[in-house]
């Protein structure tokens, strides 16, 4: 089994939870930060498109599509061009992120036939030019928008603003990062002749998510230092009394039961407010002085037991020698020999000493 201190699970257990914490509540913030911008984009353009549409002369427009003719460089001379260019102009400059252009649906499937844009303005002039026409396999928003105020969704699709769920989606393109709107352009008799499209810079969405990855990136690198030193401070003081708990143990398990007591006696005087850990040190303590004492017993006892068993085994020895044939014959040898050592001596000797062995 492969040991892993108390200590190192703690600084794990507490980094791998607080990484969960710190990712849930950036993913949500991310979201909730992006959802905003682009309700705030999304409010924008919709305004931006509905006081484009009401400042346009469908009749105009329509007569201009109609009767309009383009020059080489793509754009005309028709006055009425200018002016609808003018207007869009104007909106550009009230709000620089819209781009806007009108356009009508042509005659082949997803082609774009354009009638004016703002970028006519410029020096020198870019965008759509007059009647240029256009096919693109996105072109379901465009023609959505010839018959209600479209907005641009995921993959190019489109959903009609104002209903449940429909919401913006940026995308990209070599000029940047854009949301698009569509919305029917009509004339004085209520009828539809073209719609008008804006592309609107989102760079803002992209700025409020690159702001919260750095400042979210700084805040994680700071909290993480805090925490790693929060969590050390925090390991080691849960896990002294448990760590001094073990070599107490230790100690005991070699013998030394005078240090571990002391140490638990340490243990167990909290300095401010008892735990968990200071009453399990005090029944710790508690079980260590009976243990010592049962020990103490116990090899008072075997000392006891083994004095009776010496004793025991010396007087069966002594038993075991006395019961021999050869200690027998020892003791009759050594009789022999005093009797002949009595019988050698002089008579008043030999009888004092007959005499005595007599009585004996």
């Amino acid at each position: 089994m492969r040991y892993l201190s108390l200590r190192l699970k703690l600084l794990i257990g507490f980094t791998l939870v607080f990484s969960l914490i710190f990712a849930g509540a950036f993913l949500w913030f991310y979201n909730f930060a992006t959802e905003q911008a682009l309700m705030r984009i999304t409010e924008d353009l919709v305004d931006t498109m509905h006081a484009a549409v009401d400042g346009i002369d469908g009749d105009q427009l329509r007569e201009l599509y109609a009767y309009g003719v383009a020059r080489d460089d793509g754009y005309t001379d028709d006055p009425r061009y200018w002016e609808q260019v003018e207007w869009l102009a104007t909106v550009h400059d009230i709000e620089p992120r819209a781009m806007l252009y009108t356009y009508v649906a042509g005659d082949e499937p997803n082609e774009l036939v354009f009638i004016t844009s703002n970028g006519a303005m410029f020096d020198p002039p870019f965008g759509a030019t007059f009647r240029e026409s256009w096919v693109t396999e996105h072109a379901g928003p465009n023609l959505a928008g010839l018959a209600n105020p479209t907005l641009q969704t995921d993959n190019r699709e489109s959903c009609t603003h104002g209903l449940e769920g429909c919401k913006l989606a940026p995308y990209e393109d070599e000029w940047g990062q854009w949301v698009s709107a569509f919305s029917p352009v009509s004339d004085s008799q209520g009828e539809v002749v073209a719609a008008l499209g804006i592309d609107f810079r989102a760079d803002y969405v992209r700025q409020v998510q690159d702001s919260i990855m750095q400042q979210t990136f700084l805040a994680f690198v700071i909290t993480y230092g805090v925490l790693f030193a929060l969590v050390l401070l925090l390991s080691n003081f849960f896990t002294r009394p448990v760590v001094a708990l073990t070599q107490a143990a230790e100690r005991i398990g070699e013998g030394d039961y005078a240090g571990s007591l002391d140490q638990l006696a340490d243990l167990g005087n909290a300095p401010l407010f008892a735990d968990e850990t200071t009453r399990l040190s005090q029944v710790f303590q508690i079980m260590v002085d009976k243990v010592y004492q049962r020990e103490q017993t116990l090899r008072k006892q075997v000392e006891e037991l083994k004095i009776e068993i010496d004793e025991v085994r010396r007087r069966k020895d002594v038993v075991d020698i006395v019961e021999t044939d050869f200690f027998r014959d020892l003791q009759s040898k050594a009789r022999e020999m005093r009797e002949r050592r009595d019988l050698a001596r002089p008579d008043g000797e030999f009888s004092s000493a007959g005499s005595q062995k007599a009585e004996g």
